[in-house]
C-alpha cells in the first residue's frame, strides 16, 4: 500500500472525528469566498462617491481580518489533529517506515483534508453568494440590484488565502515529523506532566498578574487624552495580564479550593478541580488565547450594533431639516420670506427660526485641527422650542432647566461628530467668564447637520448677558413635504436670496452620506458569527483532545466503582468549567473594551455589551451541550 492509499485512508477514518474542525473550515471559506465576491463582483460598482470608497476599503479591512484569524485558527487546529496523531506516529515509526515517508501520509492526509474543505467552502459559498449579498445590502440600507454574476478573480483569492495558511502550517507539522524521536512519539500520549506546586513564586506572580491586568482596565477607562495611540498600551496590558491571570491567578485559586476539604469532596468535585487544575497548568497559553478571542467576539458585535446606533443617530442628523440656511444678515434668513419662496413649490412641515452667537475663543490654538475654533451659544428656551417642533420632545426630558442653572450649560456636540479622543471638558470660558459643563457631548438633534459647530446653551439671562460680546447668526431650518421633488424650491432660494452672506444645504441630498455605516454594522455582524464559531471550535477541539487524554483515566475510575451517573456529572463539571473560565475573563475585558469604544463614540454602550454577552453565552451553551456529548462517546468507546 503506497503513501496516496495510506493517507486516503486516514483522511476518511478521520473525517468524521475531527468534524468541528472541518466545519469551522468550510465555513470560513464561505464567509471568504462571499466577501471576495461581493468585492470584484458588479454590485457595489453602482455605490458613488464616499459610501463606495468607504464600503470596498471596509471589504479589504474585512478581508485582511479575516486572514489573520484563520490563520491562528488553522495553526491552533492543526496542532490540535497532530497532538492526536502522534501516537499513532509513532507506532507506524516502530513498524519499520522512516520518518520521511511517515511525514509525507502526515502531509497528504492534511493536504487532502484541506483541499476538501477548500473545494466544499467554495462551492457552498459561490452557491449562497446571492443569498449573501440580499442580507448585507438589505442590512446595509443600499437601494441596488443584486448582481448574478461572479469573478473568478474572488475565486481564485479566496482559494490563495486558505490554501497558503494551510500549507505552511502543514509543512510545519512535516518537518515536527521529521525531526521527531520514534520513542518519544511513542510515549507521547502516556506521558504526563506533573502540577507544579503553588508556591510563594507563584502568589506573587498571581498578585502582579492582578496588578497588570488592573492598571490595563484603569487606562481603559481614562484613554481619552488626545492621542489615539495610547489605546494600544492598554490593550497588550490587558492582554498580558489575561496570560498571567491563567498562568498564575486561576491555579491559585484552585489550589486554595483544594485545601478545602468541603469543596474538595463534594460529589465529584475532586476529579473535576483535578483535572481542570492540571490542564490549566499545562495549557495556560490556550485558555488565554481563547479569553482574548471570545473578548474580540464579543466586542465586535458590540462595534457592530455601536455603528448601526452611530449610523442612525447620523441619518437622524441629517433627516431633521430638509433645508437649512445660516446667516450673519437677519435679514437673508426671513422666516416670513423664506417661507413664501418655498409655498410656491412645496410645503412646509415644520420650520424654526433661532438666533445664535459667535463668541470668541480667546484659547484657541489655530495648529490644532479642530473644526470650532470659536464658541457658538443658544438660549435655552430656544432649544426647547427646537426640540417640540422637530418632534425630539423626550429629549427635553434628559435636558431639563436645572441643567443651565446659574454658570452651568449644556453642551450640544458637532452634530457630524461620530468620535473623539481629546479629553472631555469639563467647564469653558465665554466672555471672559467660567462656565460648567453640566451635560456635555449631547448628540440630540437640534439644527442637525445645516450647522456644523457644538452649541453651547445656557439660560435666558446669561445668554443676553454674553450677546453684546460676539457677533450673531441666523439659522433658519425647515422640512417639506415633497422632498423627493425639492430641486425647485432650492433653485428658488438661490435667486432669490443674497448669495454673499448665507450658507444653503440640502439635508434630502445628504441622506445617504452615511449609509456605508450601516454596511460596516452588517460585516461586523457576519465577522462576529466567524469569530463565535472559531472561539466556540477551538474550545470544542481542546475538550476533544482532552477527552482523548482522560480516557484511560476515567477507565480506571469505572473499574474500581464510579457509576455511570457520576462519571457523566463530572464530566459536565469539566465542560462547564472549560467554556466558563475564559467565557468569565472575557466578559470582564469586553465590558472594557466596549466601555472603551463607547468613551471614543461619547455614548454608553452598556445595553449592547449585555446584548453581545447574551448572545456569545447562548452559542456557547450549544457547543457545551455538543462538547459534553463527545466527551462522554470518547469515555465510553471502548
Amino acid at each position: 500500500m503506497g503513501v496516496l492509499s495510506i493517507a486516503y485512508n486516514n483522511f476518511k477514518s478521520n473525517i468524521r472525528t475531527y468534524m468541528a474542525f472541518f466545519i469551522s473550515m468550510v465555513f470560513s471559506v464561505i464567509v471568504l469566498t462571499n466577501f471576495e465576491i461581493l468585492k470584484y463582483g458588479k454590485t457595489i460598482k453602482v455605490l458613488e462617491g464616499q459610501n463606495r470608497e468607504f464600503t470596498e476599503a471596509m471589504l479589504i479591512s474585512v478581508i485582511i481580518v479575516l486572514a489573520v484569524f484563520l490563520f491562528f485558527f488553522i495553526w491552533y487546529a492543526t496542532n490540535v489533529f497532530f497532538k492526536n496523531r502522534v501516537k499513532e506516529i509513532g507506532i507506524l515509526s516502530f513498524m519499520g517506515l522512516d520518518l520521511y515517508t511517515i511525514g509525507k501520509i502526515y502531509f497528504v492526509e492534511n493536504i487532502l483534508m484541506g483541499i476538501s474543505s477548500c473545494i466544499t467552502g467554495l462551492l457552498i459559498g459561490v452557491i449562497s453568494s446571492r443569498f449573501f449579498q440580499v442580507i448585507i445590502i438589505k442590512l446595509s440600507g443600499f437601494e441596488i440590484d443584486i448582481s448574478n454574476d461572479f469573478s473568478m478573480k474572488a475565486i481564485i483569492s479566496a482559494s490563495m488565502i486558505f490554501i497558503s495558511i494551510y500549507l505552511i502550517m502543514t509543512v510545519k507539522g512535516f518537518i515536527t515529523i521529521c525531526r521527531s524521536n520514534v520513542i518519544n512519539l511513542i510515549n507521547a500520549s502516556k506521558r504526563q506532566e506533573k502540577i507544579p506546586k503553588v508556591g510563594v513564586g507563584l502568589y506573587l506572580l498571581a498578585i502582579m498578574s492582578i496588578i497588570i491586568i488592573g492598571y490595563g482596565y484603569y487606562l481603559s477607562m481614562d484613554i481619552r487624552s488626545g492621542n489615539i495611540m495610547d489605546v494600544i498600551p492598554a490593550i497588550l496590558i490587558i492582554i498580558l495580564g489575561t496570560y498571567g491571570l491563567f498562568k498564575s491567578v486561576i491555579p491559585v485559586v484552585f489550589n486554595i479550593l483544594m485545601k478545602n476539604k468541603k469543596i474538595l469532596f463534594n460529589g465529584e468535585n475532586i476529579i473535576a478541580i483535578n483535572n481542570i487544575n492540571y490542564r490549566l497548568n499545562k495549557n495556560y497559553k490556550t485558555y488565554a488565547m481563547i479569553s482574548i478571542v471570545i473578548t474580540t467576539t464579543i466586542s465586535t458585535l458590540g462595534a457592530a450594533v455601536a455603528m448601526k446606533v452611530i449610523q442612525e443617530n447620523a441619518q437622524e442628523q441629517r433627516n431633521v431639516y430638509t433645508i437649512s440656511i445660516v446667516s450673519s444678515n437677519k435679514d437673508e434668513v426671513n422666516k416670513v420670506n423664506i417661507e413664501d419662496i418655498i409655498k410656491e413649490t412645496n410645503k412646509v412641515n415644520y420650520s424654526i427660526n433661532p438666533e445664535l452667537t459667535v463668541i470668541e475663543d480667546k484659547n484657541k490654538n489655530n495648529d490644532k485641527c479642530m473644526v470650532d475654533i470659536d464658541h457658538v451659544i443658544m438660549k435655552y428656551s430656544d432649544l426647547v422650542n427646537i426640540l417640540k417642533v422637530n418632534g425630539q420632545q423626550e429629549s427635553i426630558k434628559d435636558l431639563e432647566p436645572k441643567l443651565v442653572e446659574g454658570k452651568n450649560i449644556i453642551e450640544l456636540k458637532h452634530p457630524q461628530t461620530i468620535g473623539s479622543i481629546m479629553p472631555k471638558e469639563l467647564e469653558v470660558e465665554l466672555g471672559g467668564e467660567k462656565y460648567n459643563i453640566s451635560k456635555g457631548e449631547v448628540k440630540t438633534p437640534a439644527l442637525g447637520t445645516g450647522f456644523s459647530h457644538s452649541i453651547n446653551i445656557l439660560n435666558d439671562k446669561e445668554y443676553e448677558k454674553l450677546r453684546n460680546k460676539g457677533h450673531q447668526l441666523y439659522f433658519y431650518g425647515a422640512k417639506v413635504s415633497n422632498e423627493e421633488n425639492s430641486q425647485d424650491m432650492f433653485n428658488n432660494i438661490e435667486k432669490e436670496l443674497n448669495i454673499d452672506h448665507r450658507y444653503i444645504k440640502d439635508g434630502y441630498k445628504a441622506q445617504d452620506e452615511s449609509q456605508w455605516m450601516k454596511f460596516a454594522y452588517a460585516v461586523l455582524v457576519f465577522l462576529f458569527i466567524v469569530f463565535v464559531m472559531v472561539a466556540g471550535s477551538i474550545i470544542y477541539m481542546k475538550i476533544y483532545s482532552d477527552a482523548y487524554e482522560d480516557k484511560d483515566k476515567y477507565d480506571i475510575l469505572m473499574k474500581i466503582g464510579a457509576t455511570e451517573k457520576e462519571i457523566n456529572k463530572t464530566i459536565v463539571k469539566e465542560v462547564v468549567l472549560f467554556y466558563s473560565l475564559p467565557t468569565i475573563s472575557a466578559a470582564i475585558s469586553s465590558y472594557f473594551a466596549i466601555r472603551l469604544a463607547g468613551d471614543l463614540l461619547m455614548r454608553s454602550l452598556f445595553e449592547i455589551y449585555l446584548l453581545s454577552l447574551v448572545i456569545c453565552l447562548l452559542i456557547f451553551i450549544v457547543f457545551g451541550v455538543l462538547s459534553i456529548n463527545k466527551f462522554k462517546k470518547i469515555i465510553r468507546t471502548r
